[in-house]
């Protein structure tokens, strides 16, 4: 490898000495300054201001959503809606929120991998593992509410 080193070197030394010399240049005329090329090259020093502003001392908070805490086991399946070509499940939390979910979307536990006309099809994993390619697969049907009087 040393031997491949030596002579590439020895050959850019050789072409930077044949290079013929520099021409002085001109003396710059009495005109008015112009941006160039030059100038915008230029690096110009910048103050940081940051924006957000946080506490060094508090422990850094879980930016997920409130509905990515939710375990599967507290979420009810109520039906299946197609819109635009997909097909979302309509599910409802504990706390009473119906949302609208794709497949693919994540819990806790869990994730959506399929909506059929009948049923909504997750994978869930154990809840204190981060290896999620051991799961089993649970099927729930669609529970619809009875008219509340």
């Amino acid at each position: 490898m040393i031997r491949l080193l030596i002579p590439t070197t020895l050959s850019a030394g050789f072409a930077l000495f044949a290079q013929a010399p520099a021409q002085p240049a001109p003396a710059p005329t009495a005109a008015p300054p112009q941006v160039s090329i030059e100038d915008v090259a230029i690096i110009k020093a910048t103050p940081y201001k940051p924006t957000i502003h946080r506490d060094p001392f508090s422990a850094p908070r879980d930016e997920r959503p409130a509905d990515a805490l939710d375990v599967l086991d507290d979420i009810a399946v109520k039906g299946m809606i197609k819109k635009d070509g997909k097909n979302f499940a309509i599910v409802s939390d504990s706390r009473g929120n119906v949302r609208w979910l794709p497949i693919g979307h994540r819990f806790k536990d869990a994730e959506i991998t399929a909506i059929t006309d009948k049923s909504v099809t997750f994978h869930q994993w154990e809840m204190n593992t981060t290896n999620r390619s051991i799961f089993r697969t649970i099927t729930k049907t669609f529970k619809r509410e009875e008219g509340k009087r």
